[in-house]
Formats: structure tokens, C-alpha cells, sequence
């Protein structure tokens, strides 16, 4: 809506006239019907939203026959119900629907402000909606939601007249004693709202509010964020609409984790547990703390010797760095240490081999003394800040998003180190079935939310074609910690990112609109749903999630290379010659852009398919 010609046209209005739905008020389902469903799920009934709307259609078609009412109201629905069905207390459903439709509305804070200016400019107004609820049940919903002053609530429940055969809009004329010329209406259906209502000599103006609602995902409450907000970033949307859901289901389990380990407080690790660590925050919990860690944070301070099992966990883990990368990196001090002994000529050899690989670990080797009192001063140095945080000494429930558990691992070896007994619950989003996996958390104890071993394991491989997407969700906006110092943490030489801020914020909107409706009716939300997002977004995107998502670039302080960039799914012809082992994040994402050549989308295929009979050969 154009604010000039908004102000004119309600300037020259006596009435002004709002519809209800979906202009006045949102509903936080992604269709109204699905309220029918949840329904449904409360009365144990699998049928109910087919059964309600059959039986609202059926008793619509008989009154219309008759010539009694264009449709039915809800009265007349559940007493057809109650007539043709003796198994439930219709009654008190009816009022379950009531209840729930009030508990599902919320204010549209872009139109409020339009109805707190035509109150500020003397205009009487009013609302206008063809619905099966009267009046009064619509009210209650308005009122709720803020539109204390609407002076009248018109419906075609009541009035038996509706817009969609423009006999409304002459009754509720008559009822106000003006003319339609002096009644402005404003509506989201441009049909019902604005063309109907100028044939019928009202003003109009049509509230055109794109939601960028994609009906391939499944989520019941899809939308819910981005209704919440009038201007909703890409990123924002993709944060609610993805894994709003997967988050509420989350904080139900982590809390009901704790109750059942006994564990005195929750730790989220960073980064992967900050979106999880708001919603906390948002409900005011205090036995919650935000642990900044990261693999790199205890990777030295979980070595006391040179053994095979620690050279393993050391880089380079992958080809293209530098020498002098790899060590600034560990911040071991290159002026101290003995690199040509390793067969290194100097600190900008590249690492282009697995020899090369092998080497860096001997340097590692050679200069032991040196390596394991840097060791030992970042063991202490962590020590400290757990021990600042008061982690240490309490029975606590870690959360990680995990996949391969290396942040249990990495956090025993470095309990161990500090001769710290502590029994370590994790609990993951999910643990991929791999050889590193089942390494690092022999002996642990975890439990998994989506996937584990033995639980959906075909859809954790789904998933694990390109598990960057999934950790897009588990992200936050602050850089990766490098090291502990003081007590404090010293964050990696990375900027903010605002997409993983916009993330955030996507996900604690959509909390915070329906967390409180699901509680309350202790709504079930199936972990189908999720992973049928999740794998919507991966293996099938639109162009739009290629191109915006693809363009991130893929930073990890363990492989980062200055002078190659790398992004989950954007690839050129020159990246590919002076990297032809590049990994390939995200395959769907990739081939759907329309800005990549054919020639680099055939050759990520190809490398894809050798990638997977590799992997078939090694079985």
C-alpha cells in the first residue's frame, strides 16, 4: 500500500472499514484449517480436519438450498455435527475451536498502525469479514489483539450476506446510514476485499502482503515468522520456516533431558548451541550458560604427549594451506621451531600432498618440546575459563549439534588432561554413523534428538550429502574462539556475520509467536516434519536458496587458505584448475544456480559420482 494515497483515501473516508483475517490479524498457522488438525490432535481424532470441513460444506449446501443463509455459522455446524455424529461432546469441542482460533490470532503490527491513524484522524471504524464465527466471537479475537476502538464487527455469519456476492457491502452501508462512496475499505483479497467492494460503490485498497510462503514446506506453523515482521529478509524467513519447528521441539527435549539426567545446568556450546541459547534466555532460565568453546579451543589443551592418537587430531586436514598457516594457527612460535629438519624449506611450502601432510606432522614431532608447553599453557588457560564459568564441579547436560561428537571428545581429553572426573551427557541433534564418529565417542554418553546409530540412519545419509545446510541453523553471528586467555575468550579474526544474525532472529520470532500455543495444547510436532524441511532445502532448492545460501563462504580456521575462498555452492572453471580437489558442499545447490556453467556443473557431477563409487569400493 502506497502511504500517499492511503492517507488521502482514508482523509476522504466517514467509515473505515478493515477485513479481519489476514489484514487485521494473523493466524500462526500456515492455513487456517490446520487449527482443525490440531484439533484433531487434541480429541485423538486423525480425521478431524477432513471430518470439519466436510461437515461445515455439507450443512452450507443444505442452508443455501433452502435459501436460509449463504453459508453456515458455527453454531449451525456443530449442531449438524451433533446430529450426524453421537461419539463426542460437540459442545465442548465447539468451544476447544473457539478457544484455540482466539489463542492462534496475533496482531498485524503493519496495518495496526494504519487503524491507530484513521482513529487519530477522527474516523469511526469498523470490520468487515465473510466468516462462519459472528461477531461477538470475532471481537473477543480483535480485542485480543489490540483494535480496541473498532466501533462495530460485521460478519456474514450474522448479517447472512457476504463479499464474495457483494451483498455485504450494501447491508453493512445501510446499517452505518452512509453511502458506500463514504466507506473505505481495506482487505488482503483483491477479488473479495477490492473489486467486489468497488462494484458495490465502496473506496478500496487492496493489502497486498507477500509471505513468501513455500507450500513444499510441510510445517504447520510455516510463516509464523515471517507474518511477525513486515519486511522479512531471506535469511529470517529461511530461519523460521526451516527450523523454527526443529527449535521448538529442541528446547522441549534438552529441558526435559536435564529433568530426567538430573543435571543441575545445561551447557550450549558455542557456536552451534546460540540460537538454542536465546530461546533459553527468552524464558528466562536461569541454570543455562552459553559455554564458548570450539574444536580448536581444546584441541592443544587436551594433549599431554606426542602419541599417534594426538598427531591425528592435529592439521592439516586438508590440502592448499601453507606451513606458516597451519602453525600461526596452533600459535606455536615459528622462530623456536625447526622445520627443515621435517623436510620444509621454508614456512610458505604449500601442503599439495599426503607426504606433505605426514611432514608437518613430524615437524610436530621434532619440536615436542616446544609443541607440549604450548600445550600446556593453553590447558591452563582453559582451565581457568571453565572454572570462571563455574562448569567445573556441577553435574551438567552439554548440548552440540553434533554429527561426529568431536566436541564430547575433544572436552573428555581435555578433562582427563586436567585430572577433571566428569561424566560429560551430551545431548546432539543428531550423530552421523561414521568410522570417526564411533571413534570419538566409544564409551561416551550422548543422546540424540533426529538421528544416531540405528535411528533414521538412510535419512542422517540423506542429510550428510550436505551437511553445511543443516549447520547453517546452528551458527551464530560471533566469529569461531581461537584460544582462552585471562579467563576469557579471544574470538578468531573474523567479522560478524549478519545472515547468521537474520538466522537467529528468524528462529526466536517464530519461537516466541507459537512456543507458547504448543505448550498450551501440548501440540506434537513430528520429527518427519522436520526432517522433510531440512531435506526440502538440500535436494531440492529454488533458485533463489541456491544463489543466496550458495554464496556464503565456507570458513573454518582448520582449513582456511588465504588464498583460495570457498563457498558452499559457488564454483568457477579457474577454482576448479587451481583446486581440482575442492570439496563440494553442496552438490542441489550448485547445479540449480543459472550463473554456473555447464561445463563446472558437469564436472561437479562427475566428481560427485566417482566420490560415491569411491566410497561403495571402500565398503
Amino acid at each position: 500500500m502506497e502511504e500517499k494515497k492511503l492517507k488521502q483515501a482514508i482523509a476522504t473516508a466517514k467509515v473505515v472499514s478493515f477485513d479481519v483475517f489476514d489484514t487485521l490479524l494473523f493466524r500462526i498457522t500456515a492455513r487456517p484449517e490446520a487449527i482443525f488438525s490440531l484439533m484433531g490432535q487434541k480429541i485423538g481424532r486423525e480425521d478431524f480436519e477432513q471430518f470439519r470441513r466436510q461437515k461445515q460444506q455439507e450443512i452450507s449446501e443444505i442452508l443455501v438450498k433452502k435459501k436460509e443463509a449463504p453459508h453456515a455459522d458455527l453454531d449451525q455446524i456443530y449442531e449438524y455435527i451433533a446430529k450426524t455424529d453421537q461419539t463426542q461432546d460437540w459442545e465442548q469441542i465447539k468451544e476447544l475451536e473457539l478457544q484455540m482460533e482466539l489463542d492462534a490470532v496475533f496482531q498485524n503490527t503493519e496495518i495496526y498502525q494504519w487503524y491507530r491513524y484513521a482513529i487519530s484522524q477522527g474516523k469511526r471504524v469498523i470490520a468487515t469479514s465473510d466468516m462462519y464465527l459472528n461477531g461477538c466471537q470475532i471481537r473477543k479475537m480483535i480485542e485480543k489483539c489490540g483494535y480496541a476502538e473498532v466501533a462495530e464487527v460485521y460478519s456474514s455469519a450474522d448479517l447472512r450476506c457476504t463479499k464474495y456476492e457483494k451483498t455485504i457491502f450494501k447491508a453493512v452501508a445501510e446499517k452505518e446510514g452512509v453511502p458506500g462512496e463514504e466507506i473505505l475499505h481495506i482487505g488482503d483479497n483483491l477479488k473479495a476485499d477490492v473489486e467486489n467492494a468497488r462494484q458495490s460503490g465502496w473506496n478500496a485498497v487492496w493489502y497486498d502482503r507477500n509471505f513468501h510462503l513455500d507450500k513444499r514446506n510441510p510445517g504447520i506453523f510455516c510463516g509464523a515468522g515471517s507474518k511477525s515482521r513486515k519486511e522479512s529478509s531471506f535469511w529470517n524467513r529461511l530461519g523460521g520456516d526451516i527450523a523454527g519447528e526443529l527449535y521448538i521441539n529442541l528446547y522441549r527435549w534438552v529441558s526435559g533431558l536435564q529433568k530426567k539426567k538430573g543435571c543441575e545446568q545445561i551447557c550450549l556450546l558455542a557456536r552451534d548451541g546460540y540460537n538454542l541459547w536465546k530461546l533459553f534466555q527468552h524464558m528466562g532460565r536461569k541454570d543455562v550458560i552459553y559455554l564458548e568453546m570450539s574444536r580448536r579451543s581444546l584441541l592443544l589443551a587436551g594433549i599431554t604427549r606426542l602419541d599417534q592418537e594426538s598427531l591425528d587430531l592435529l592439521p592439516p586436514y586438508a590440502l592448499g594451506q601453507t606451513l606458516e598457516e597451519i602453525l600461526d594457527y596452533l600459535r606455536l612460535e615459528k622462530e623456536k621451531l625447526d622445520y627443515q629438519k621435517a623436510g620444509f624449506q621454508s614456512l610458505q611450502d604449500i601442503i599439495r600432498t599426503k607426504e606433505d601432510q605426514k611432514r608437518v606432522k613430524q615437524l610436530f614431532q621434532i619440536n615436542g618440546e616446544e609443541f607440549l608447553a604450548t600445550c600446556e599453557k593453553e590447558r591452563e588457560a582453559a582451565k581457568a575459563y571453565f572454572s570462571n564459568l563455574e562448569v567445573l564441579g556441577r553435574r551438567n547436560l552439554y548440548f552440540d549439534c553434533g554429527w561426529n561428537g568431536s566436541s564430547q571428545y575433544l572436552l573428555r581429553r581435555f578433562y582427563r588432561a586436567i585430572g577433571y572426573q566428569d561424566e560429560s551427557q551430551f545431548a546432539y541433534v543428531g550423530i552421523l554413523d561414521t568410522e570417526k564418529s564411533r571413534r570419538q565417542l566409544r564409551g561416551a554418553k550422548y543422546e540424540t534428538y533426529l538421528f544416531g546409530p540405528g535411528k533414521h540412519v538412510k535419512t542422517a545419509m540423506r542429510l550428510a550429502k550436505a551437511i553445511v545446510i543443516p549447520e547453517l541453523f546452528f551458527g551464530a553471528p560471533h566469529p569461531s574462539i581461537w584460544y582462552y586467555e585471562g579467563g576469557q575468550v579471544v574470538y578468531e579474526q573474523e567479522q560478524r556475520r549478519e545472515y547468521k544474525e537474520q538466522i537467529a532472529e528468524g528462529i526466536a520470532e517464530y519461537f516466541k509467536r507459537v512456543y507458547p500455543f504448543v505448550r498450551k495444547y501440548s501440540v506434537a510436532i513430528g520429527k518427519q516434519e522436520i526432517f522433510a524441511s531440512l531435506l526440502r532445502l538440500i535436494e531440492s532448492p529454488t533458485a533463489e536458496e541456491a544463489m543466496e545460501i550458495g554464496d556464503v563462504e565456507n570458513v573454518d580456521g582448520f582449513v582456511r587458505q588465504k588464498t583460495l575462498k570457498k563457498y558452499l555452492a559457488k564454483l568457477d572453471m579457474e577454482t576448479i584448475k587451481r583446486n581440482p580437489h575442492i570439496e563440494i558442499y553442496w552438490e542441489k545447490g550448485i547445479l540449480k544456480r543459472p550463473d554456473i556453467s555447464v561445463a563446472v556443473k558437469a564436472f561437479v557431477v562427475i566428481k560427485e559420482f566417482l566420490a560415491k563409487v569411491m566410497r561403495k569400493v571402500r565398503r
